[in-house]
């Protein structure tokens, strides 16, 4: 019998987030393995549970709970149908373990502490492909978490063909 394996994907829906949900499930995860969404918001809406979680992130909400509009609600979740057909495909076709955990604050530092808290044996994550210029002024969250944390990370570019 194998070790269980948690791997976490950076989720900001995006299209490059989205589509490294995608490819994670269809390249990397293998039955009975965790899928952890890893979602970081910048914004704090009223009412949402940040006051309970704001410095260590929500629990782990499991899939089941991923559906219940009062859930995504009180955690800020937006999931579209691209994301939901994803994950129902992670749970029925490749029996995977989904949750998610959701955090508040600077993507760069919350992406590294899921990695370290969970702790996560992978990471897989988007790229929003900026050019040399805008990541030297915006930085790269990417960039940053690459070199930041203990385990392998993998930035999936978004094809051309599916660009924005």
């Amino acid at each position: 019998m194998s070790a269980e394996r948690y791997f976490g994907v950076a989720l900001d829906y995006s299209p490059s987030s989205k589509y490294a949900l995608k490819w994670a499930i269809e390249n990397v995860v293998k039955e009975g393995d965790h899928l952890v969404l890893v979602v970081v918001h910048k914004e704090v809406l009223e009412g949402g549970q940040v006051h309970l979680w704001g410095k260590t992130g929500s629990p782990l909400v499991p899939y089941e709970s991923l559906t219940d509009p009062s859930i995504q609600k009180a955690y800020q979740l937006k999931w579209d149908e691209e994301v939901l057909h994803s994950l129902k495909e992670a749970v029925t076709v490749k029996k995977l373990t989904v949750v998610a955990k959701v955090y508040w604050g600077d993507a760069k530092e919350k992406i590294c502490d899921a990695v370290i808290e969970i702790p996560l044996d992978a990471l897989i994550m988007g790229s929003r492909g900026f050019g040399t210029f805008k990541r030297t002024l915006l930085g790269s969250v990417s960039n940053h978490v690459l070199n930041s944390v203990p385990c392998p990370v993998t930035v999936v570019k978004l094809p051309p063909s599916l660009g924005f």
